[in-house]
């Protein structure tokens, strides 16, 4: 079983009120990693809607969408290192959707996360 870092996940709660416009879904957000920590941003999507996100970080992080069913998990995009990605996402189901990132660097990885629910 993986163990989650809520450390990361305090500063996201923290920072939701840096959401730029509620009424049109767009949130502009940063999430910050340390190694082996893990940052999600979590939203719940209707079949149909559509995802659209882009990052930047400082520094290649693990990066992966998934959704969880009971215990299983499945995962939309794979989990993959890369520093930054611009990509939509069309919810086949209503579900609650994560994106995740995990730190892979000694040093804190800022990412900086835009996304928009259509």
């Amino acid at each position: 079983m993986k163990t989650l870092f809520l450390g990361s996940l305090t500063l996201l709660a923290s920072s939701l009120p840096l959401v730029a416009d509620d009424s049109s879904n767009k949130h502009f957000i940063l999430v910050t990693t340390h190694q082996n920590e893990i940052g999600e941003i979590c939203p719940e999507m209707d079949a149909g809607q559509t995802l659209s996100f882009d990052f930047q970080s400082n520094h290649d992080v693990e990066f992966n969408l998934h959704f969880h069913e009971g215990e299983k998990v499945s995962y939309p995009i794979e989990p993959h290192n890369v520093s930054s990605i611009k990509q939509s996402f069309e919810a086949p189901i209503k579900q609650t959707y994560c994106l995740m990132w995990k730190g892979l660097n000694q040093d804190a990885s800022k990412i900086k996360v835009k996304y928009h629910i259509l």
